[in-house]
C-alpha cells in the first residue's frame, strides 16, 4: 500500500522550526501570502505540504524586526516520506546501508514509530530545503 500526504494536516499550530526564511523588506504582501500557499499547499495540488508560521516575538507578536522572517517545519510522517523522496541512506537492521522507504521503515537501525530521532537535524533540514527548492508555480487561473 502507498502512502500519501493527502491525509496529513498542514495546520499544526505548534512544530518544532527546522529551517527559517527570510524576505526582503519590500516584499509585496501578495508575493509572501503566494510563497506561504505554495509551502503548506498539499502535494497533490503543487505544493510542499510543508508546517510554515511567521517568527513571532514573546508576546506571540510580529514586530517590524522580524516581519519577513517565518518558520518551516514538518510533520514526523512528511519528514519519512521525504527522506524516501530524497533517496536517503539509512543503516538497516541486518547492518546494510539502503535507500530509506517508509514502506520499510521498519528495517532500519533506530527507527521506531514513537521515535523523533530517526532523522537527524541535518537530515531534516536537507530535506525541507529540497521541497523548497522544488516548488514551483502552477498554472493559476
Amino acid at each position: 500500500m502507498k502512502v500519501t500526504l493527502s491525509a496529513l494536516d498542514t495546520s499544526e499550530s505548534s512544530f518544532t522550526p527546522l529551517v527559517v526564511i527570510e524576505l526582503a523588506q519590500d516584499v509585496k504582501e501578495e508575493t509572501k501570502e503566494w510563497l506561504k500557499n505554495r509551502i503548506i499547499a498539499k502535494k497533490k495540488d503543487g505544493g510542499a505540504q510543508l508546517l510554515f508560521r511567521p517568527l513571532l516575538n514573546k508576546y506571540e507578536q510580529e514586530t517590524l524586526e522580524n516581519q519577513n522572517l517565518y518558520l518551516v517545519g514538518a510533520s514526523k510522517i512528511r519528514m519519512l516520506l521525504g527522506a524516501e523522496a530524497v533517496g536517503l541512506v539509512k543503516e538497516c537492521n541486518d547492518n546494510t546501508m539502503r535507500a530509506f522507504t517508509y514502506r520499510t521503515r521498519q528495517n532500519f537501525k533506530g527507527f521506531d514509530d514513537n521515535n523523533d530521532d530517526f532523522l537527524t537535524m541535518a537530515e531534516c533540514q536537507f530535506i525541507i530545503k529540497h521541497e523548497l527548492e522544488n516548488l514551483r508555480a502552477k498554472d493559476e487561473k
